[in-house]
């Protein structure tokens, strides 16, 4: 909304509640991240440096506001866009089940290979897998979720594609996984 400037001297708490972040949106999304501060976005749209400023200043003058949004967001988040119940259902699995959607890595396989020394991590991620969000630029809902290994996750940042590291990477990461599994 702060791109398009649309709306938000009218945007309340109830807009905030129907607000759906869709595909249009979110391709607008990528396309202004990537240009520079004297970028248009489009031929006769408006410079990003221009709605850098626009966002800040609505920031600054809407303080009270987006504190208020932040809480209901969290709150939706709670409730509705990713119960802890549906939390515990993805992460209650079996050790020896729980795996990376990526790789197939097991939590099972990433103890043994930590007690073997064969794990590099100096961090505190790695012991169990997390939480990847499908396509990296919407939001954690239960259907944009899956489990996935520390490595996979890292490496896929918002570069690549969930269909793109599950074909290409993923699987190279997990040879290198079996490969020291078996040694």
């Amino acid at each position: 909304m702060c791109i398009k400037k649309q709306f938000l001297e009218t945007f309340s708490v109830e807009d905030f509640h129907h607000f759906e972040i869709i595909d249009q949106i979110v391709n607008l999304y990528e396309k202004a991240w990537q240009l520079l501060e004297t970028d248009r976005l489009g031929e006769d749209g408006p410079q990003m440096q221009d709605i850098d400023d626009f966002i800040q200043n609505w920031h600054n003058q809407n303080s009270e506001f987006e504190n208020l949004l932040l809480k209901e967001y969290k709150t939706l988040f709670q409730r509705e866009y990713f119960p802890y119940s549906e939390f515990i259902k993805l992460f209650n699995q079996d050790p020896q089940e729980r795996r990376c959607y990526y790789c197939k890595i097991t939590d099972q396989d990433v103890e043994f290979l930590r007690s073997k020394g064969k794990i590099k991590t100096k961090q505190y991620r790695g012991y169990s897998m997390e939480i990847d969000r499908i396509n990296s630029n919407k939001e954690y809902r239960l259907e944009n979720v899956i489990l996935a290994c520390y490595w996979c996750n890292n490496a896929k940042t918002d570069e690549f594609t969930s269909k793109e590291f599950s074909s290409h990477i993923g699987p190279g990461i997990g040879d290198v996984w079996e490969e020291r599994i078996s040694e």
